[in-house]
Parts: structure tokens; C-alpha cells; sequence
């Protein structure tokens, strides 16, 4: 079952092709899509249901071929992957890349090793470990 949550009008057809899409609502994938709404993107998530105020929200497993549709994901449209798994993550890119004409899709690795293998995939990663290693590091 897939549940739009929307703070606008719009529904997911009148969606403007330029919005951020972040698959995956959980803390980090919130935190994400708060900043980059804070920076003035149109943001939508496609997760888990957060009951979040002021981000549209598309409700359902953004694994499943039918909600990727459901969402609005287009031509113009940047796809931010940030589950929690790795694997997941691979497989929700793989899907939006086969499925949609997306120019940028960015994937959060956990697991330095793996960068490479999401870059050779095509995607554009971020580890998530090897960046907070750093800026607790430069912190200290």
C-alpha cells in the first residue's frame, strides 16, 4: 500500500522535475531531506512513515518498482539512496537507474569497501563512515 503525504497542494503528477528525491526515511534520510529543504530544494522522501510536518512524504518501501513510480521520480530529478543497508541501497539505485531517466542518483555506502563496486555500478557514492571518521578526526 502506498500513502502520499503532501504539505503542498500538488500531487504526485504535478510534481516539478526538479525535486530531490531521498529513498529511505529514516534519521539520516530525514536529516538529509531537512537540509537540503533548509537550502531551498524541493525535497520529497520515500520511506517509512515519520509523520513529518513539513516534507512531502511518499509512504511505502522505496525497494518496490510501484511506489518509485508512485513518487513522481523524473527526468530532471536527483535521487539521494540512504538506507540503512547497503545492499538495499544497490538495489533501490539499480532499480531507479533500469527504471527512470535520472541524471544524478546518489547512494550512502556504510562499508568503505564497497565505494567502488556502487561507483562501477554507475552511481555516485558517499560512505557515510569514511566521511564522519574524518570530521570527528578534524574535530578532535
Amino acid at each position: 500500500m502506498v500513502s502520499i503525504r503532501s504539505t503542498e497542494d500538488d500531487s504526485p503528477d504535478d510534481v516539478q522535475d526538479d525535486t530531490h528525491y531521498v529513498l529511505g526515511g529514516d534519521h539520516l534520510g530525514i536529516a538529509i531531506a531537512e537540509q537540503l529543504q533548509a537550502n531551498g530544494q524541493q525535497v520529497t522522501i520515500v520511506g517509512e512513515s515519520h509523520d513529518l510536518k513539513d516534507i512531502p512524504e511518499l509512504v511505502g518501501d522505496p525497494s518496490v518498482l510501484d511506489v518509485l513510480s508512485a513518487s513522481g521520480i523524473g527526468a530532471a530529478s536527483t535521487v539521494i539512496v540512504a538506507t540503512r543497508s547497503d545492499r538495499r541501497n544497490l538495489l533501490v539505485a539499480q532499480l531507479v537507474c533500469t527504471h527512470f531517466d535520472v541524471p544524478r542518483t546518489i547512494v550512502l555506502v556504510n562499508n568503505p569497501d564497497r565505494t567502488a563496486l556502487f561507483a562501477d555500478a554507475g552511481h555516485e557514492p558517499f560512505c557515510v563512515t569514511t566521511m564522519l571518521s574524518t570530521a570527528v578526526s578534524e574535530a578532535v
